[in-house]
């Protein structure tokens, strides 16, 4: 674990501000979605996503959790699995407080939870910091968002080894501070951002190499250095 003075980095992909975990990206259902492509995938990560959380709360004494979007995967209904597996995500974190943020691919999300009595948010505030998606504009001066499901892929010797990853980033052109978490869900590999050229999220256009910080996550959380070091060692 990593602290950045009120925040704690887990290995467990949960941000940390006092008794609230932040999670992102969890797209609950995707293997629903696999499978009509006609691709079969064992559903498992509901599974997987239940025990973390489990974990997280008893390890930290977590009494709130914000998830900061992308819930759920389809954007254009709600499939079978995706039903399913958010009621049944809903139903572990019953001892907890539970908000919800909007994320791209929550689209039908608030049809599922509402039914038990829960508001889907477009952002949340906690200590100071804004938790939203990262899909959509935000002018706050402290952000913890998702979204961009940062991974850092290192090749070596023939293999490629990837490792989801924090980034924190100063945006000095609009003086933000801006934590982005890495996919919680089992079955996203993640995105290289030692080759992407640019970041979907319109939060983060314009942010040069050397303001982004990179802390991967591999069983524990490592600093790596800023992006710009790391791209001139690796690339």
């Amino acid at each position: 674990m990593v602290k950045l003075n009120d925040i704690k980095l887990t290995p467990e992909r949960a941000l940390i501000i006092k008794d609230t975990a932040v999670i992102a990206d969890l797209h609950l259902g995707l293997e629903n979605v696999m499978l009509e492509k006609g691709v079969a995938v064992p559903r498992m990560q509901i599974i997987e996503i239940v025990e973390s959380v489990k974990r997280i709360v008893e390890k930290y004494g977590i009494k709130r959790i914000v998830v900061a979007g992308d819930l759920k995967h389809e954007f254009s209904r709600n499939l079978p699995y995706e039903w399913e597996d958010v009621e049944r995500f809903l139903r572990a974190t019953e001892n907890v407080e539970l908000e919800v943020v909007r994320g791209n691919h929550d689209n039908f999300l608030a049809t599922i939870l509402a039914k038990h009595g829960i508001e889907l948010k477009e952002e949340v505030e906690i200590e100071g910091w804004t938790v939203v998606h990262g899909h959509k504009t935000c002018d706050k001066p402290k952000i913890i968002m998702g979204h961009e499901h940062p991974a850092v892929k290192i090749r070596f010797r023939g293999s490629v080894y990837s490792y989801h990853c924090y980034l924190k980033i100063r945006k000095k052109q609009t003086n933000q501070d801006i934590i982005v978490l890495p996919a919680f869900s089992p079955l996203v590999s993640g995105s290289d951002i030692l080759s992407a050229e640019n970041f979907l999220s319109p939060i983060l256009r314009n942010v040069n190499d050397d303001e982004i910080e990179i802390y991967a996550v591999d069983g524990e959380v490592v600093y790596l250095g800023r992006l710009s070091d790391l791209k001139r060692v690796t690339l």
